[in-house]
Formats: structure tokens, sequence, C-alpha cells
């Protein structure tokens, strides 16, 4: 890996979460390491393109792209073929004139990983030159056990990345902090290795409310707990939406979900009517999802959470769309792209201080 980070995100293949990662400012990809996780609700090749764009954005400023392929259904792809598939997508330029070495990613593995699948990935993060990183997903009952898939990687400890995936926090419990605890002294006697992860992310799979609402962040609290005994032990999280993704649809809400200081805080406004086809093309009056959006922005503005709109990518655009500018705002993915472009830069200038 090429740079040092100081805290890891894990986003969807998505437009809206590509759009964020390829805005993000160079000081803030020094800072923050984005694991893509490709699943099982989105179409496998359009999962790709998105990755393929960041990774070859990221490469741009000498940053490496983490992806997960684990949860790509297996009836139709093993995750070192989907992962294989990017790699040789990043083997050639985008276009004849493009020419140089191919583009390297970090590939991820989970602990149920079959033996053979871990040996391939091994080889994988051998070949592109930056390691793998290990996901573990921890569940109260279950011990740790990652000897056998760290002996079946095959390459040197100190090139591995462990992630210990929480995944939902509704809560920093206690329980939590125990079951953490543990699988961080049990993945050390693996030997020294590159960095431990602690990922988790407490927004909620569903916002109930309308108007303007806060909540904890919950895996904050949980790593500050951690990292009071463990001080080397890495914040992770999941963006700015649920852990376990499902299917998409078109909501009858616009909802932004806004990282700051003191917790998340929540926007949510009901869409008037339902937009025509096409009305998210930029032309003729603005569609009620875009009116909807831009009414939302100019309350988030307009509050002390704001960060301003120098902040970042994200804010600039809230901040335009505040002031009648920007196109486009009907358009699913804009509410996510901006929320994400503003917690990237949250999490590469928040205070790590336990």
């Amino acid at each position: 890996m090429p740079h040092d980070p100081a805290a890891w995100v894990a986003l969807r293949a998505k437009e809206g979460e590509a759009e964020a990662l390829t805005h993000a400012d160079e000081s803030h990809l020094e800072r923050v390491q984005p694991l893509i996780i490709l699943d099982r609700a989105t179409s496998v090749a359009g999962q790709l393109a998105h990755a393929e764009r960041v990774a070859r954005h990221l490469h741009n400023h000498d940053r490496v792209l983490a992806v997960d392929a684990s949860d790509v259904d297996p009836s139709a792809f093993r995750p070192t073929a989907t992962l294989g598939e990017l790699v040789d997508r990043l083997s050639y330029g985008v276009d004849l004139f493009d020419v140089g070495p191919p583009i390297p990613i970090l590939p991820t593995l989970r602990e149920c990983t079959s033996l053979r699948d871990a040996a391939d990935i091994g080889r994988l993060g051998e070949e592109t030159g930056a390691g793998v990183a290990l996901r573990i997903q921890l569940l109260a009952g279950r011990t740790v056990d990652i000897a056998g898939v760290v002996d079946a990687l095959k390459v040197d400890p100190r090139t591995i990345d462990v992630v210990l995936d929480l995944g939902f926090v509704e809560a920093a419990l206690a329980e939590h902090v125990d079951l953490v605890h543990a699988a961080v002294d049990v993945v050390r006697t693996t030997g020294p290795l590159r960095s431990i992860v602690l990922l988790g992310g407490s927004v909620p799979p569903q916002l109930s409310r309308l108007g303007r609402w806060h909540q904890d962040r919950h895996e904050e609290q949980l790593w500050q707990e951690i990292s009071a005994q463990h001080a080397d032990v890495l914040f992770g999280d999941y963006g700015v939406v649920h852990p376990t993704p499902t299917k998409g649809w078109r909501p009858r809400n616009v909802a932004v979900r806004y990282a700051c200081p003191t917790g998340w805080t929540y926007w949510r406004r009901p869409i008037e009517e339902p937009d025509p086809a096409g009305a998210d093309d930029g032309s003729g009056d603005e569609p009620p999802r875009a009116r909807a959006f831009r009414e939302l922005c100019r309350e988030l503005v307009d509050t002390d959470v704001f960060a301003g709109p120098d902040f970042s990518w994200g804010d600039r655009k809230l901040s335009n769309a505040a002031r009648g500018n920007e196109k486009t705002l009907g358009r699913a993915s804009r509410p996510v792209a901006f929320a994400t472009s503003h917690h990237l830069a949250h999490l590469a200038t928040m205070d790590r201080a336990a």
C-alpha cells in the first residue's frame, strides 16, 4: 500500500459513491482507505464499471482501492473470478494511447472464504503488490479463527489488513466492546499485521421520520472505547448508508445523512408528486424530486452543523443547490454523492484522540 490511512470507509459500488470518490480532495484520500463492496442486489457488470472508474482515479493520486467481491452470487461468479475480471480490466488503458503498467487493487476476502479461494486471492495480492485485506464478521457467541485462512494466503502477515466488521451498530454496548477486544487479541496472534480496522455503521436501514433530527454515531463511540486499550486499531465505517444493501427502489422521500463532530444529522422531506419519465435530464421545469432536494439543501446549509462550501466537493454542491444552482438534482444518486463526499472529508479531518 502506497499510503498509511488513518481511517477506512466501506462503500457500495454505485454511482453516488463512485462520484464522491472521484471528486475527493487528494489530501482526504491520503487519510482515508476506500473499500468497495460488490453485492448481489445490483448488476455485477455495473458495479465492476464503477469500481474500475474509482480504481483508475485513485491510482492517479498514488492510492489503491480495496475491493471485496465475496457477496457476489456464487452461482454466477467466484470471488476470485470477479476480482480477476477487475484486475484484467485495469491491465489495459482506457484507450490506445493510455499505455502504462497495470493498475493495482487491494483484494479483500472474508474469514469464511474457502482455502482454495484464499490461496488465489493471496496470489492476486502478491501480483498487484498491494497485499490483501481480510474482513472478519464479528458475531456474539462465535469465536474468531483465522489461522487457516491466513496460512492459505501464503503472504507475509505484514502485508495483511484485518478488518473487524461489526456491521450495523445500533448502540455502543459493553458486549460489543468485549467482543472486539477478544477479536483483536486473537488476530494479533497471527503475527505483526499491516493494520487492524474496526468497521461498523449506525445508519438505520430506513429513516422513518420527516424533518431534521440528530443521532449519535455509535460506531465512533465504540471505536473510542476500543482505542483506549488498542491505540493502533483504525476506525472504519460504512459511509452514509446502512451496512446491509437492499434492492433499490424509487423512494417517496428525499434524505441526506450528514456526519458532524457531534454525531449524525438527518434530513428527510417528502416528494410531493411522482417524477415524470426523464424529468431529471436538466431541462424544463424542475421535477418534484429535485425541488424537494433543493429545499432540503437550503435547510441544511442554514444550520450550524453545515461544514461550509469549502469543506468538500459535496458541501460545495449542497451550497450551490441551496442558492438555486446545480442541475439534475432529481437523480437518485445525488444526495448520496454529496453526503458521501462530505463524509470522506469528515473522516479525513475528524479528531481521533481517544
